[in-house]
């Protein structure tokens, strides 16, 4: 079963460890920030399913950090649930009016933010709001997107397909399949990051398929880079595969050989 990956966001060590191996219990894969900047960090470089932020943080207040996020297109619509000591009505409004998903008091009762973690992924990924496999917007939220982009010449949109997956999955079974989907998404999203343009996107439309929005001026570079070191690294995902041009010759349990296609990264199409 795949994990969702949790970053917590919590100033303090002890309560951090404690939600970690609570968390990592029940299958969840955690990430952990002590700050609101590393928060930041994290968000846009890992990928996560949600967010558990801590409202009182030593450097920039959750609010701001949740504020920050909603400002960036990778990250504005990751789930996000505030834990705080407060209760006032105040507090909480300014938090949905960031679109937070959710509120947990502390102390907390484990089981209870357990379901409002599980609740809050469940709802996005329902919603086709996030891919559950890479963690990525989806369909409904790259829609969106590309109606915020239409009729802006600055703006190009691409989209990238993964070829041959399915021999892939035929072979190796539906969770390699899984890891090969991940891995094209931390790629992609890598490179967005080293790029660090606040409105640069990236989106999951179907099984096989992402969509990057980013500047007309930079759109052919990225199409280069992210083809070719896709290529670069897909004969990784073959367990001792032979390499022979664009086949590849694998075997798997029982000693039987088999030729299939290599995985690419082709860009279908490249539009305004």
């Amino acid at each position: 079963m795949l994990k969702p990956r949790l970053l917590i966001v919590e100033d303090s060590i002890e309560i951090g460890e404690m939600l970690e191996v609570f968390f990592t219990g029940h299958n969840y894969e955690i990430v952990i920030a002590h700050d609101g900047q590393t928060a930041i960090e994290i968000c846009l470089a890992k990928l996560p399913s949600l967010v558990l932020l801590d409202v009182g943080l030593p450097d920039i207040a959750g609010f701001n950090v949740c504020r920050q996020l909603r400002q960036t297109a990778r990250a504005r619509h990751l789930p996000v649930i505030f834990a705080t000591k407060m209760d006032g009505k105040a507090e909480r409004i300014e938090g949905l009016s960031l679109g937070a998903d959710d509120f947990i008091a502390k102390p907390f009762d484990l089981e209870e933010l357990l379901l409002r973690v599980q609740n809050a992924i469940n709802r996005s990924a329902r919603y086709s709001l996030m891919d559950p496999r890479t963690g990525l917007p989806g369909a409904e939220i790259v829609r969106q997107e590309l109606a915020r982009a239409a009729g802006m010449p600055q703006r190009r949109v691409l989209n990238f397909r993964l070829a041959n997956l399915e021999p892939f999955r035929d072979l190796y079974g539906s969770l390699a399949a899984t890891d090969v989907l991940r891995a094209t998404a931390l790629l992609l999203n890598q490179l967005l990051t080293e790029r660090d343009q606040a409105d640069d996107f990236l989106g999951q439309v179907s099984d096989d398929t992402f969509v990057v929005i980013c500047s007309a001026a930079d759109a052919a570079a990225f199409t280069q880079q992210a083809t070719a070191q896709f290529a670069e690294e897909a004969p990784h995902h073959y367990s001792f595969g032979r390499r022979d041009g664009d086949a590849i010759h694998a075997t798997v349990s029982g000693g039987r050989p088999h030729t299939l296609p290599m995985l690419a990264l082709v860009a279908e199409t490249f539009s305004q």
